[in-house]
């Protein structure tokens, strides 16, 4: 009989214990059986891998029962947990007008949440010193240990190539060519990842929200740009240079409005915040606000429900367009317009089914997120908790 060398096993074991403590910081609570089918090992191995970590404090077993996923009949399983005292992560969104900071610890619990105003068009040293600020205040109201910080994890509203650690600069913008990262790492001594907005609102949305238990999910968020997300296999997909997703600027009309890519007729001219609000002006003057629009588009306004219906609509064809490519199993809308629900849900559907393909369009789930604007903060969090326990944590995506 051949045996085992024990270098080796212990070095499988290892890797094994690994693997189960990275899907719980992943996924939070979850049952025995859930994680021996999430990482491909036997009942029994990850029996003995969870009392081996229960007896050393890494994890918890909760008294209460989860019922098996999806319904499944069988014995329900007890609860597996992270230890709460294992860590915090950071997660900091940077908006148009805002920066939101979220401490959570690794079992996904919320610990704290603050958020601070910024001007229009404000340049990244200004954003940067305010979630600086703004970190180490929640910190200190959270009583938070800073050595028991993960890392930080960083929303921006833009593209964002991995590979140079720096924002797109194939647009416009005034954080082109900042290491925001790296910047944020020197100002907190913390390590810093970064991804783009939309991305992290769909790791959030899929981990929490409306896309939980899809493993083939687009993520769209409609707010002041267009942006969607990717995920297939479990996995968020970035690109080659991290523009995956910037569907904001997919030609609807080559005849069209100019857009500040310098194409004509792009969707983020249809259905961009600033271009819905700006069609409304000539009728609602240049005060009226997206709650004003959805307000009186409840109450039976025809011109605020043409807008939203009509931004729908051809949110919709591009839908219909990516569930013909991509073929997802659901689609989540998020991002400000997403507020307005049916208004613009039930146009979007109908337009998408009719723009994709069968089997693609007929199948696909279209959902209305479930985080609010606490999507991209907490997708932050969860891009850190993803990374937490890799060694080294890089200082940078």
């Amino acid at each position: 009989m051949t045996q085992q060398h024990p270098a080796r096993t212990e070095g499988r074991n290892q890797r094994s214990r690994q693997a189960v403590v990275r899907l719980l910081r992943e996924r939070g609570t979850l049952s025995r059986a859930e994680i021996a089918r999430a990482v491909g090992l036997s009942p029994s191995t990850v029996s003995t891998l969870v009392a081996a970590l229960v007896a050393d404090g890494t994890v918890l077993e909760r008294p209460e029962a989860l019922t098996p996923a999806g319904g499944r009949a069988g014995r329900p399983g007890t609860a597996v947990m992270l230890n709460p005292a294992g860590g915090e992560a950071i997660g900091v969104d940077f908006g148009y007008r805002h920066v939101h900071v979220v401490i959570a610890d690794v079992t996904h619990a919320v610990q704290i949440a603050r958020s601070a105003p910024l001007p229009a068009d404000y340049d990244a040293s200004l954003g940067l010193d305010t979630a600086a600020e703004l970190v180490r205040s929640a910190v200190r109201d959270a009583g938070t240990d800073p050595a028991r910080i993960l890392g930080v994890g960083v929303s921006l509203p833009g593209a964002y190539n991995p590979h140079t650690a720096l924002p797109n600069s194939g647009l416009p913008s005034r954080w082109s060519g900042i290491p925001v990262a790296a910047e944020l790492s020197r100002r907190l001594e913390l390590p810093v990842l970064a991804d783009n907005d939309a991305n992290l609102g769909a790791l959030a949305e899929r981990q929490w929200g409306a896309g939980t238990g899809f493993d083939e999910l687009v993520y769209i968020k409609l707010h002041s740009t267009v942006g969607a997300a990717f995920i297939s296999n479990g996995r968020l997909t970035r690109g080659a240079a991290g523009g995956a997703g910037e569907i904001g600027h997919l030609v609807m009309d080559a005849n069209g409005p100019l857009c500040r890519c310098g194409n004509r007729g792009c969707l983020e001219s249809y259905v961009g915040l600033p271009q819905l609000m700006r069609a409304l002006e000539p009728g609602y003057g240049d005060r009226i606000t997206l709650r004003d629009v959805i307000t009186k588009a409840w109450q039976g306004d025809r011109g605020c429900i043409r807008a939203l219906s009509e931004a729908g609509k051809t949110a919709g064809r591009a839908v219909g367009m990516l569930s013909t490519v991509l073929n997802p199993a659901a689609v989540v809308i998020g991002g400000a317009l997403a507020q307005a629900g049916e208004l613009l849900l039930g146009p979007l559907r109908e337009s998408a089914q009719a723009a994709g393909l069968p089997p693609a369009g007929t199948s696909l789930r279209i959902l209305p997120a479930a985080l609010g604007d606490q999507a991209c903060a907490l997708g932050a969090v969860a891009l850190v908790l993803g990374q937490a326990g890799q060694t080294p944590m890089p200082t940078v995506v």
